[in-house]
């Protein structure tokens, strides 16, 4: 599945990384220490591709979903 980060700018996403933001959709932000240790990873590696905002602190991370991206089927107009 493609997501719109900007115009022109998607970013496709495997089935691993998509199972991670609808899990964790629901929440307004969530910290890496409440992650477990594979979760982290796919955390980073979202927000390197925009699709979470991280918000770095003293002992921990704050991840939340960016609330500019739109979902996309992939299929063409």
């Amino acid at each position: 599945m493609f997501i719109k980060i900007a115009p022109k700018v998607r970013v496709y996403l495997p089935k691993e990384q998509l199972q991670f933001i609808d899990k964790y959709r629901k929440y307004d932000f969530f910290r890496s220490s409440q992650l477990e240790v594979h979760e982290i990873n796919i955390a980073k590696s979202l927000a390197d591709k925009s699709i979470f905002v991280r918000k770095k602190l003293d002992n921990d991370v704050q991840y939340a979903l960016n609330r500019k991206i739109r979902f996309n089927n992939g299929s063409k107009k």
